[in-house]
């Protein structure tokens, strides 16, 4: 677990709720118990509060920590069943999400840790998104914005994100990858004080297409995406074949040896790779927002919900990445300032 030293102010870091009928309360309430967690970092979480009293009953883990309600002063809330998803549940995950945001953005927080939902119930209470990602994306009116994984030292962001893989192909363009490729190169250097980012961009197809034989993708997208951004001044490079990349990745001997992250063509070409990694220490972290925002790598678990088994691990880690963020963004400032 990362735990920042430097000696300035406790990052304030906003937890929300996740679906209450989830494991999200399960492992807030968890994480939030965690001692030298909440020591070096000004937690607090927001969402329904009688959801959270339902939880630490049932659980017998007591709230340790500051509560914001966004909906303190709604209608009473019908109950839910650990396990049954509701449009109300979603609603209120949801309120959670939003007044967190508006937290950070009015400076009141210095990050948000964000706990799974349903996107299905999502869908079903109006809200037009497939995921926090684009969700957090309206808020906050970010346009340029990039998914990212991150277990330990190493890092994979995503060209394209929840969206069927028969329409991936066409919305590899040479102009969304180089995006991609300035969110990521900035965000490592704002949000992870990597001096000289080097990039490992894939390929989309097998082999990173073989010259064209598998695919035109690479050569017309990719690879000229990747000479804009040489160009720029940024250290990219590929398209190299997907399934062999991260091999050395953060240290070790392969062909992903020295690289800072990888950034993959669509979403299972990069997260099969973060979720072996470590799949109860990964955090997906949105780079390129103006609020620092992590979240855990995993999703709401109903069928897990309410027997208490569930690893906190994943939002421990989310927690501490993003008091790290915070920090790194703080030191920046202080350095500006200067």
């Amino acid at each position: 677990m990362y735990l920042p030293t430097d000696g300035g102010p406790r990052p304030r870091i906003l937890v929300t709720m996740g679906d209450p009928a989830g494991i999200g309360p399960e492992v807030v309430l968890k994480a939030c118990a965690i001692r030298k967690l909440s020591e070096r970092f000004n937690v607090s979480v927001v969402g329904r509060r009688c959801r959270f009293e339902q939880w630490s009953t049932l659980l017998g883990i007591p709230l340790g920590v500051e509560l914001i309600d966004p909906l303190e002063d709604a209608t009473a809330a019908t109950a839910i069943s650990p396990g049954v998803s509701t449009p109300e549940a979603a609603g209120e995950a949801l309120a959670s999400i939003k007044a967190a945001a508006e937290m950070c953005l009015s400076g009141a927080a210095d990050a948000m840790v964000t706990a799974p939902v349903c996107k299905i119930a999502m869908t079903q209470c109006g809200i037009d998104f497939p995921g926090h990602t684009e969700y957090l994306a309206h808020l906050t009116g970010s346009s340029h914005y990039v998914m990212t994984f991150v277990v330990g030292g190493k890092r994979v962001a995503l060209v394209t994100t929840h969206l069927s893989l028969a329409d991936v192909p066409a919305a590899i363009t040479r102009s969304r990858v180089l995006e991609k490729i300035k969110v990521l190169e900035r965000g490592l250097r704002e949000s992870f004080e990597v001096a000289d980012p080097r990039i490992a961009v894939t390929g989309l197809n097998p082999h990173a297409g073989e010259g064209g034989m598998f695919g035109d993708e690479e050569g017309v997208a990719i690879a000229p995406a990747i000479a804009d951004a040489v160009a720029t001044g940024i250290r990219a490079e590929g398209p190299f074949p997907a399934d062999s990349i991260y091999c050395g990745l953060g240290g070790a001997d392969g062909p992903g040896a020295g690289f800072d992250a990888v950034l993959a063509m669509y979403h299972d070409q990069g997260t099969i790779a973060a979720k072996l990694w470590g799949f109860s220490e990964g955090v997906n972290v949105t780079l390129g927002l103006p609020i620092v925002r992590t979240s855990a790598d995993h999703g709401t678990a109903f069928g897990l919900a309410g027997r208490g088994e569930a690893d906190p691990g994943s939002i421990v880690a989310a927690i501490a990445l993003a008091g790290q963020i915070a920090e790194a963004r703080a030191r920046a400032r202080r350095i500006e300032s200067s």
